[in-house]
């Protein structure tokens, strides 16, 4: 068990280091990237269409956008990059005998290991303007949840598309609706109460609507979503990880 975990310790130094190779900013990558999608969006909805997250606060739409975005590209890098992670290593899965489920679980904790930086940044900023509030150590286990819930929908990806190669052609459309149809750039209470029910079909809302909760608004988390959450995570990774541990042993012979 040991070992298992050391060799996925050095997957996951290797892929972080690899990301950064030759480039003299290095780390600072991982909140500059980010940061050019965030200013773009606080431009066009906080800027033109004068956005405002609630309608009873005057807190700046920048707060609100930078308490979730953060947590979405984390899950949405994690799910892209481990759906492609077997196919991107064919030689090394077919030669190679190692346990190559490592393979999605790197690049998953590798994207949280990212944007958590920028996350970082923000709530040390974010506390310093805004009072303090003990709620938002509750994001802790929400992340966490939401790292189950990504390694399981990374392992369920990865298994499946070996062999079934079209899905690869629909993860990045399907997240950008997931995007869009989770109020990460507004609120769910922004949304028309007809339109809601859409919202609350995407997990990721769950999520979202948790750490604007908790970070944000000061607010204890909700136990009816703290369950969803759970739910949700606990059986991603267990669907996820029978899929992988079924198809796994085919992996040589489709790749």
């Amino acid at each position: 068990m040991r070992n298992k975990l050391n060799l996925l310790y050095y997957f996951i130094k290797k892929d972080i280091q690899a990301k950064y190779a030759g480039s003299g900013l290095g780390i600072l990558w991982t909140v500059l990237m980010p940061l050019i999608q965030i200013l773009l969006f606080w431009f066009v909805f906080s800027g033109i269409m004068k956005a405002r997250p609630y309608a009873n606060t005057k807190m700046p739409y920048i707060f609100f956008l930078l308490s979730s975005f953060f947590f979405w590209l984390a899950f949405s890098e994690g799910l892209s990059r481990a759906s492609n992670s077997i196919i991107e290593n064919a030689e090394m899965v077919k030669k190679i005998s190692f346990p190559n489920v490592f393979l999605p679980v790197t690049v998953t904790l590798s994207s949280y290991f990212h944007h958590m930086v920028g996350f970082i940044f923000f709530l040390i900023v974010y506390s310093f303007s805004s009072s303090a509030s003990p709620t938002v150590f509750f994001f802790i286990p929400v992340l966490l949840l939401q790292i189950f819930f990504s390694l399981g929908m990374g392992m369920l990806f990865s298994a499946l598309l070996p062999y079934i190669r079209d899905l690869g052609q629909i993860i990045f459309p399907v997240l950008q609706m997931a995007f869009f149809l989770s109020p990460i750039i507004y609120s769910i209470e922004a949304i028309p109460e007809k339109f809601r029910i859409i919202f609350y079909f995407n997990p990721m809302t769950y999520f979202v609507t948790t750490y604007h909760k908790v970070i944000l608004l000061k607010e204890m988390p909700s136990i009816s979503y703290i369950l969803v959450i759970l739910s949700l995570s606990v059986a991603a990774f267990i669907i996820g990880s029978y899929i992988f541990k079924k198809l796994r042993n085919g992996f040589a012979d489709v790749l």
